[in-house]
């Protein structure tokens, strides 16, 4: 017996915005499931998530369909839960679609019995727990639910709902408080690892985008607790590489964050990788813009093309900085996509207690930012009166300036006002081009 552990494909996200993260996604969900064919599995899971949303776009349905025909034409069940993702209020999900073409076994509690070659059903009270079945395994499982609903004055509805057996498999997409360490559930866990239900061969979970293992001498449970992670990368905890520039460059590959899924037999798993696009997680540090952008372009023999690369900025620079001032720096990188997060701050600038008013304005402003500064140094209360002499003053620096910067600045100024006074061409305000027709 040998079957495939899938979870959270995320089918139809378009990370960062961008199209060709939706390929990327579906390519993941199309190379688990050719690797599952080849490895010539009895049955396929997929433990939640199989979309990014509940309601997915035809094209995402699209390709769903055609991907998960490649397991029916090799007469491969796939039996699936929904993940808290393709979940909706209602009974109903996208998963009642790809059942009713004959894709997918979706298992949990119905309202209504359901009897196939490889479903069955077990009345509990005015709902029935339907469950799959191949040969004489047992596949039982639940969408996912909130801990609230979970637990029940301290008591765990999922040791109520299910036994296992010698030859079941328990599929649930929840995280676990356990194994919750260094991902997002880590304080927001749905279940306590004593609140797992007992005796099953194999407990197959999806929630985690992290691959984690928790094997049966661990655990003290009768199968391993196995989360085979995201088929892509989600978020920059995941990222393939690691790249550190402080006093030295450090890179390394990421081996613990793999993508691909398990491949069970006689319930013993392996992992089977597939070949996801690099992402690299960049953090440098500097002291200066200058620092900072040698150092960017350090990295580059480091970083494989067609990646998605996020840089973390750090450190203190007077001044500041603002990512756009590097933007230039990784456009000819062939990069799929890159972007910046800006963690520096400004250098506080100290003033020695000394120094005279004007020594220190002869310190931190030019000429005449300090002729300005001084000549609006005036009461509030007295500006009004002194306005006069103040335009005067300013339009005889506009006449003749004293250095080179105020000449600069005042023909920046005048190119700006030049540009005001263009005439304007008159044209639709609508943004939308049903908008635009609407007013033809």
């Amino acid at each position: 017996m040998k079957f495939a552990h899938i979870a959270d494909a995320h089918l139809g996200r378009e990370q960062f915005q961008q199209p060709f993260r939706y390929r990327d996604y579906l390519n993941a969900f199309r190379q688990a499931i050719e690797k599952s064919i080849d490895e010539r599995v009895d049955f396929i899971l997929l433990a939640g998530d199989l979309f990014h949303v509940s309601k997915p776009s035809p094209k995402a349905i699209r390709d769903a369909v055609e991907i998960l025909n490649l397991a029916k034409r090799k007469n491969i069940p796939v039996f699936a839960i929904e993940g808290n993702h393709d979940k909706t209020i209602r009974e109903t999900s996208i998963y009642d679609l790809l059942e009713h073409l004959g894709l997918i076994y979706t298992i949990g509690i119905k309202k209504t019995p359901r009897e196939s070659e490889f479903q069955k059903s077990v009345k509990k009270g005015n709902l029935y727990l339907v469950y799959g079945v191949f040969g004489d395994i047992e596949i039982y499982g639940l969408r996912h639910n909130n801990r609230w609903q979970l637990i029940k004055n301290g008591r765990s509805i999922l040791k109520s709902i299910f036994r296992g057996g010698s030859n079941s498999v328990l599929m649930l997409h929840q995280a676990i408080d356990y194994l919750a360490e260094g991902t997002p559930y880590k304080d927001a866990f749905d279940l306590k690892l004593s609140e797992i239900p007992e005796g099953f061969r194999y407990y197959a979970l999806g929630h985690i985008h992290m691959k984690k293992e928790l094997r049966r001498e661990e655990s003290g449970l009768s199968g391993d607790i196995i989360y085979p992670g995201s088929l892509e990368r989600t978020e920059i905890r995941e990222a393939s590489h690691r790249i550190t520039y402080d006093r030295r460059i450090s890179v390394k590959k990421l081996e613990e964050n793999i993508k691909g899924f398990y491949v069970v037999e006689d319930f013993e798993p392996r992992f089977v990788e597939i070949e996801t696009r690099p992402f690299y997680n960049v953090l440098i540090k500097g002291k200066s813009k200058i620092e900072l952008r040698n150092k960017i372009s350090d990295i580059r023999e480091y970083v494989e093309r067609d990646s998605i690369v996020l840089i973390t900025l750090e450190g203190v620079v007077k001044g500041g900085v603002h990512v756009s001032e590097f933007y230039d720096l990784l456009k000819d990188w062939d990069l799929s996509y890159y972007n910046f997060n800006n963690r520096v701050s400004s250098e506080v600038v100290g003033i020695d207690p000394t120094k005279t008013v004007d020594e220190l304005l002869n310190e931190i402003l030019s000429d005449f930012e300090r002729d300005l500064f001084l000549q609006l140094a005036n009461d509030p209360r007295k500006f009004s009166e002194e306005l006069d002499n103040f335009i005067d003053w300013l339009m005889d620096v506009y006449k003749h300036p004293k250095s080179s910067r105020e000449a600069q600045v005042i023909e920046e100024e005048h190119k700006e006002v030049q540009k005001e006074d263009k005439p304007k061409l008159k044209g639709p305000k609508a943004k939308t081009i049903d908008a635009w027709l609407g007013m033809r």
